[in-house]
């Protein structure tokens, strides 16, 4: 895969890596929008009829598990959409929305086994200490972009994410923390400062959600920006074949 990021040597330092993810976002930021708004919004607007319902019957009970539920489908279906559209963008192909989409469907049976075992795996790093989920969260993450783009079955993708992911560990960790950091601080601000003033609504709620799930993927470029690295230095043996 011939990555149209920079390439710096030693790979990327922070400064350059973050500049180069925003810079991959703003040029792009219509298809992933788009994309994201076509699979996730309608999640997003019956999760805030339901939040701000607020009735504790036994019905609301069910819809909060049926989205719960519907959670474990729909994100690894938008992932493995966003992923087809990076690798469009990468390999300077047509971009086509509905051919993502259709890729992601494809593999979404794996990409649902898949991001299950990573979230166990994750979890428990995390409650034995939260420094080790960290770094299984970080050794694990290419998972995804091995089962859309390589085509491997759930349990090989987190196996060869886990051994290829070594030399990328700690910068990408202090990448993922930072920008994670910087996201949930912002949307947490946003929220109170509207519950603050009074009008944090269904309307707000809506948009406010749905503006954070676009923003959310450059946790998602962040990674594929390294994945990129890893494919660039190890391309004469297994490039990903072109999306179609």
């Amino acid at each position: 895969m011939g990555s149209k990021f920079r390439q710096p040597k030693g790979g990327p330092v922070l400064l350059e890596l973050f500049k180069d993810i925003f810079q991959f976002f703003k040029k792009n930021i219509r298809s992933i929008s788009i994309l994201t708004l076509a699979i996730e919004f309608p999640y997003i607007l019956i999760q805030n009829i339901h939040y701000f319902s607020q009735t504790a019957s036994e019905f609301s009970n069910n819809v909060g598990l049926v989205l719960l539920m519907a959670t474990l489908v729909i994100y690894p279906l938008s992932t493995g959409a966003q992923i087809s559209l990076y690798a469009m963008i990468i390999q300077g192909s047509k971009i086509d929305l509905k051919k993502c989409v259709s890729r992601s469907r494809k593999h979404l049976l794996n990409l649902i086994v898949g991001s299950l075992i990573y979230i166990f795996f994750t979890v428990m790093g995390l409650l034995v200490f939260i420094v080790p989920g960290i770094f299984i969260a970080v050794r694990l993450s290419f998972y995804c972009f091995f089962i859309v783009l390589d085509d491997l079955p759930p349990v090989d993708a987190l196996k060869k994410s886990a051994q290829v992911t070594k030399e990328y560990a700690w910068r990408l960790a202090s990448a993922l923390i930072i920008v994670g950091f910087l996201l949930i601080a912002s949307l947490l601000i946003i929220q109170l400062f509207l519950n603050r003033v009074g009008l944090y609504n269904l309307y707000l709620g809506t948009v406010v959600d749905s503006f954070y799930s676009i923003l959310g993927w450059l946790s998602l470029i962040l990674v594929f920006r390294f994945y990129c690295l890893y494919k660039d230095k190890t391309k004469d043996v297994s490039d990903p074949p072109p999306i179609s």
